[in-house]
C-alpha cells in the first residue's frame, strides 16, 4: 500500500513536472534551437559553395526514406546518423568540409519519420530503424564507417550487429546503449501521450516520444548481441552530460568485447559533441577511416 501511494505522488510531481519541462522545450523549438532546417535555409548555407550535397530518396516496403550525400568514388564512405529529434542538417558543417568531402562520401540521412523520411510516421524499434537504413550501406563502397550521436549511437551499433559484412567502422558519441541507464519514462514520455498536452507540444517531440518511450526494452534486446561486434569503435562521452548518463562510456568499455575500441571520456563536455567537439570527431573519423584503407590495401 505504501508503495502504491508512493507511486502516485511520483507520477503527480511528474505530470506537474512534464507540463513545466514541455513549455520549455515548446520555447526551445520555436527559438533558439534549430532541429531542422527548411530547404531555402540549406541553399542559402551552401550558397556560393562547391560542392553541394545532393538529395536522394529511397523506398523500404513502402516506407520513404531521404538523405544528403557527397560522393567521392573509392574512398570508403562516412554515414552521419542524428539523435533524437533532429535530421540530416545535424551534420551540415561536415558537408562543407573539404576535409571530410576530398577523402570520403559523406551521407546524413533523415532517419525514419524526420525531416523527408516518411514525416510523423517514427519506427520505435531499432532493428527496423537499421533495416530501413541497411541500403546505404550495400549501394556505397567500404570501408563503411557509422557515426552515431545520442540515440544516433545504439542505432549505429544496432546497424552493426545486424549487418557485420557491411560496416567496418564506428565513431559513438554521447551514445544511449545501456537500457539500466535510461530514465524512468513515466514522469515524462507517458503524459506526452495525453490530448490536453499532446496540442501544446511541437510535432517533432511528438515525433521523438514515440522512438523513445520503448528505448530501454530495445537496449536490452541489443544486450546479447554486443559480442558480434569485431570493428574499430571509438565512444566518445562528456563527463557533464545531463542527457545520456556518462557512464554509458564505461558500459560500452564492458560490452564490446571483442571489438578494437577505445573509449574517451571528456571530463568538461555535455551531449552536444557533434559540434562542441567538432575537430576531434573529424581527427578520430579520418584516422579510423586511413587506418581501414591502408589495412584493405595491404591485404
Amino acid at each position: 500500500m505504501a508503495k502504491n501511494r508512493k507511486w502516485k505522488k511520483r507520477l503527480g510531481w511528474g505530470c506537474l513536472g512534464s507540463m513545466v519541462l514541455i513549455v520549455v522545450l515548446a520555447h526551445l523549438a520555436t527559438g533558439c534551437m534549430n532541429l531542422t532546417m527548411s530547404d531555402k535555409q540549406v541553399r542559402k548555407y551552401f550558397e556560393g559553395i562547391e560542392p553541394k550535397p545532393e538529395s536522394r530518396f529511397y523506398e523500404v516496403d513502402d516506407y520513404t526514406m531521404h538523405y544528403k550525400v557527397l560522393e567521392k568514388p573509392g574512398n570508403g564512405t562516412l554515414i552521419f546518423i542524428h539523435g533524437t529529434p533532429g535530421s540530416w542538417s545535424a551534420y551540415i558543417d561536415y558537408f562543407k568540409d573539404s576535409l571530410y568531402y576530398n577523402n570520403a562520401t559523406i551521407i546524413s540521412p533523415d532517419r525514419p519519420g524526420f525531416g523527408k523520411s516518411s514525416y510523423g510516421q517514427p519506427r520505435g524499434k531499432l532493428e527496423d530503424q537499421s533495416r530501413l537504413l541497411k541500403p546505404l550501406l550495400e549501394q556505397y563502397p567500404a570501408p563503411r564507417i557509422l557515426i552515431g550521436h545520442s540515440l544516433g549511437g545504439p542505432i549505429a551499433a544496432r546497424m552493426a550487429m545486424d549487418y557485420p559484412g557491411l560496416v567496418e567502422g564506428m565513431v559513438l558519441l554521447a551514445p544511449a546503449l545501456d537500457p539500466q541507464l535510461e530514465p524512468d519514462e513515466d514522469w515524462f514520455r507517458v503524459p506526452l501521450r495525453w490530448p490536453i498536452i499532446e496540442g501544446l507540444v511541437p510535432k517533432i517531440f511528438r515525433i521523438s516520444n514515440e522512438e523513445l518511450i520503448f528505448l530501454e526494452e530495445e537496449l536490452e534486446l541489443m544486450m546479447p548481441k554486443w559480442k558480434l561486434i569485431e570493428i574499430p569503435t571509438v565512444v566518445i562521452q562528456g563527463a557533464k552530460d545531463v542527457l545520456v548518463h556518462p557512464d554509458n562510456g564505461l558500459f560500452a568499455d564492458s560490452v564490446l568485447v571483442n571489438a578494437d575500441k577505445e573509449i574517451i571520456m571528456l571530463e568538461e563536455q555535455n551531449h552536444f559533441l557533434p559540434w562542441s567537439e567538432y575537430e576531434l570527431v573529424r581527427e578520430t573519423t579520418l584516422k579510423m577511416l586511413k587506418s581501414l584503407l591502408t589495412n584493405t590495401g595491404s591485404n
